[in-house]
């Protein structure tokens, strides 16, 4: 077994953190997060200058949901681990993709619980994803239809909500992690619905990237590196936008847009979405971001125009400014 140590600890160390800075384990109980909780309890033990935690939230997507939540806090406590608990409410009805609502509330309910445990010093978030998860959010986003942006897939380390998270087993294989799992003897759970091929990330896993890389060894390596130079082309965007941009968003972020009205239709949605990044808010499809181009840049003050999603709503005022309201949670 190739131990996952050396290389977790050297990328938890190069963050220069300070003393009492909390990092966090985001548990969901499968064997990839729990090496993570297994990593990070192992850097405690050489690092007791930081503060640790465990977070748990159960979505009750399956019947058995409780009881291995009653497993993962009994794994936190052998270990002497902190770990907050806690059901998660999820947006369900017609039109709602159940997976894609879970991940949104848990994100957000994951970042208002650490923001208050942080008690005003900074945090870092380890999240489980591996190498063929990485695989699959590129397919899922090329059938989607997404840009550079959406292709780079997961970044290995990005700030949202004042947080830093951390993806420690991004270049890892889903093979090495049961590895580790089974030399280390750690307690996980496999869920029977990863198997259920009606989901399409598990149709990708189960049928489609297993015929893609017999028919072709390299193809996993090759989708990494594609999504490697998305980002980095992407980062050079964001840069360049930042200067065309910034100047048209006053301190209150508030977007200005009688001047971005005359830029061409691709450079009014790359503003947009600059914008709308900066305000840290979840990124609309294509053509939700095409009506915000249409309602926003080119009508008058007299069709009071009003963009609202489950997170926020976008107003314009009579001054030609852009306001972003976030829409409060029912917590």
């Amino acid at each position: 077994m190739t131990d996952l140590y050396p290389a977790f600890a050297q990328q938890l160390q190069a963050l220069q953190v300070q003393p009492g800075h909390l990092f966090v384990a985001c548990l969901g109980g499968g064997a990839d997060s729990q090496t993570i909780l297994d990593l990070l309890d192992r850097y405690r033990q050489q690092h007791p200058q930081y503060r640790y935690l465990a977070i748990h939230l159960d979505h009750q997507f399956h019947p058995n949901s409780a009881a291995w939540a009653q497993g993962l806090v009994a794994d936190c406590q052998r270990r002497d681990m902190p770990l907050l608990h806690e059901v998660l409410q999820v947006a369900a009805g017609a039109g709602v993709n159940k997976e894609s609502a879970g991940r949104d509330a848990r994100y957000q309910r994951l970042a208002e619980l650490v923001q208050q445990q942080a008690e005003n010093s900074n945090a870092s978030c380890l999240l489980g994803h591996h190498r063929n998860d990485q695989i699959e959010t590129v397919l899922l986003q090329l059938k989607r239809g997404a840009g550079p942006k959406g292709l780079a897939a997961m970044a290995r380390q990005q700030g949202w909500q004042q947080i830093e998270w951390l993806r420690p087993l991004l270049p890892v294989s889903k093979q090495a992690i049961y590895s580790y799992a089974e030399q280390r003897q750690l307690f996980w759970i496999e869920d029977d619905t990863n198997f259920d091929t009606d989901i399409e990330r598990n149709f990708l896993r189960h049928q489609v990237v297993p015929l893609l890389e017999q028919r072709w060894p390299h193809f996993g390596q090759a989708v990494l590196r594609s999504a490697a130079l998305c980002a980095e082309h992407n980062a050079l965007l964001e840069q360049l936008l930042a200067d065309l941009v910034t100047p048209h968003i006053n301190a209150q972020q508030q977007l200005f847009v009688d001047t971005i009205a005359s830029w061409s239709a691709a450079r009014q949605r790359a503003a947009l979405r600059y914008w709308l990044q900066l305000c840290q808010v979840p990124m609309p499809s294509y053509a939700q971001l095409e009506q915000l181009r249409q309602q926003f840049l080119h009508t008058s003050n007299d069709a009071k125009p009003l963009y609202s999603c489950r997170w926020y709503r976008i107003t314009r005022g009579n001054d030609r400014w852009l306001t972003l309201s976030a829409i409060q949670s029912d917590r």
